[in-house]
């Protein structure tokens, strides 16, 4: 019973890391994303719908076209993920 207790306590902080962000944003806005190292590689699951802009340590989103979308960001640091959701306007947006 101790051991179970310890392990569960040892695992939630990495199960709670492993959940990407949230960003919400309608078409045609941009909403930058600062980084705590200089940004190498960005990879969209979807690119159709946001452009991506790299910038040092930021990184520049525009969103597209209406839908959601997961994104990883490498630095030296490691790995951020995102799920970008892009609504058609600012009424659509999740509260």
């Amino acid at each position: 019973m101790r051991l179970t207790l310890i392990a569960l306590i040892a695992v939630a902080p990495v199960a709670l890391a492993a959940q990407p962000k949230r960003l919400n944003m309608p078409v045609g806005h941009t909403t930058t994303v600062s980084m705590s190292a200089p940004v190498s590689k960005v990879t969209v699951e979807n690119p159709s719908l946001v452009e991506v802009t790299r910038r040092g340590r930021q990184v520049i989103f525009v969103g597209r076209s209406t839908g959601s979308t997961e994104v990883t960001v490498q630095t030296a640091d490691g790995e951020t993920h995102l799920r970008i959701y892009v609504a058609a306007d600012k009424y659509g947006l999740p509260q």
